[in-house]
């Protein structure tokens, strides 16, 4: 899981930073949007955040079993596609972010809804009662509806405020929900 998801983070950092150096004047030129830039940063967060998670499993009173590795390995690979597909190797081709996304988003978005029942069955394999809080439950609600939005509306406003709220709440969670590893 580890070497999958660091290659997700690294694919993310490697293609910023090839943005970066097209943004002083070294290639192509290109234009980073709002939306790109929230989506690819809700992404990353939701990489790092998931790497921080799993260790979690070592303090659930259950038996490792092939099947959860499995599973946790077919999370793993869903993150890695939902960030190979927002972001493009080496941000090659790229030259307007939004039309970019555009583009691509209905792929992003179902690539993103399945990431999301994996999350959803990996919170409650950590126990019934840590999948029904209330703030992961806002969280299912969020993101599903981020999703739907993002397919279905091609309007500026309506992607801007699907990727701030995803983003936001990716934010917010992060910050009150991991806390120290191991606590529950």
């Amino acid at each position: 899981m580890s070497i999958i998801i660091g290659l997700a983070i690294t694919h993310v950092l490697t293609a910023l930073a090839a943005a970066i150096h097209r943004l002083r004047g070294h290639g192509d030129p290109i234009r980073l949007e709002s939306v790109y830039l929230l989506w690819t940063g809700f992404v990353l967060i939701w990489l790092v955040s998931f790497w921080w998670w799993e260790f979690k499993f070592q303090d659930i009173e259950s038996a490792w079993s092939f099947g959860l590795y499995l599973f946790l390995i077919s999370y793993s690979i869903a993150l890695f596609i939902l960030a190979a597909v927002l972001v493009p190797k080496g941000m090659e081709r790229l030259t307007e972010s939004y039309t970019f996304f555009m583009e691509g988003r209905r792929w992003f978005f179902g690539t993103l809804l399945v990431v999301n029942a994996f999350d959803i069955a990996d919170t409650f394999l950590k126990g019934m009662e840590w999948g029904l809080r209330p703030i992961a439950l806002l969280g299912y609600t969020v993101f599903i509806s981020a999703s739907v939005a993002g397919i279905v509306s091609e309007r500026r406003t309506i992607q801007v405020a699907a990727a701030a709220a995803a983003f936001t709440f990716q934010l917010i969670y992060m910050f009150q929900e991991l806390g120290v590893l191991g606590s529950w």
